[in-house]
């Protein structure tokens, strides 16, 4: 129809494209993120991933040596590229030929190349420990804003603040 949808997301959801919507080979590509201004970055990053073993696991040994092979190795690494989408953090992975190759799904594109080539571009960004209560706060308030569960934005703000100064424990400055 001429026309485009869009959407901005993170490069592992890769796999749940391909995976869900299977029947679409080549009508899906890859793309650098719109900037505000014409030399901002194209780029962006937020989140991992984070691990763990419990100590009521009954086989520690074989779960500690899966997570060394998966996690440590350019294999392990690229396995999970290749069979789910999951970004290598494993920076010597990102050298494997795989990660250049086009792919049939992307009509050629080599998205992964597209992709891991932004890494170097992404801009860090500055947060806190209290950055992901805070977020999960925003989020809530900003949505019930846009609903009009709210008189105001102010209300909104105030709200947001007094919630998230109650999950943290900082005063609210006024």
């Amino acid at each position: 129809a001429g026309t485009v949808a869009t959407q901005i997301y993170g490069g592992w959801y890769e796999g749940t494209i391909r995976t869900e919507s299977a029947g679409e080979n080549g009508k899906w590509g890859v793309y650098l993120m719109p900037s505000l201004t014409a030399d901002g970055p194209r780029a962006a990053n937020l989140g991992g991933s984070s691990l763990a073993i419990t100590s009521v696991s009954k086989n520690k040994e074989a779960a500690y040596a899966y997570l060394k092979y998966t996690l440590g190795t350019n294999e392990g690494q690229i396995t999970m590229l290749k069979e789910f989408g999951l970004v290598p953090s494993l920076i010597s992975a990102l050298n494997d030929p795989y990660v250049s190759e086009g792919l049939p799904y992307w009509g050629g594109q080599a998205v992964w190349k597209d992709i891991l080539g932004t890494l170097p571009k992404v801009v860090p960004s500055r947060g806190t420990q209290f950055q992901s209560d805070a977020e999960i706060i925003v989020r809530a308030v900003q949505t019930k804003y846009l609903a009009g569960g709210y008189p105001d934005a102010k209300t909104a703000l105030d709200d947001a603040a007094s919630q998230i100064a109650a999950a943290t424990g900082l005063p609210v400055k006024s």
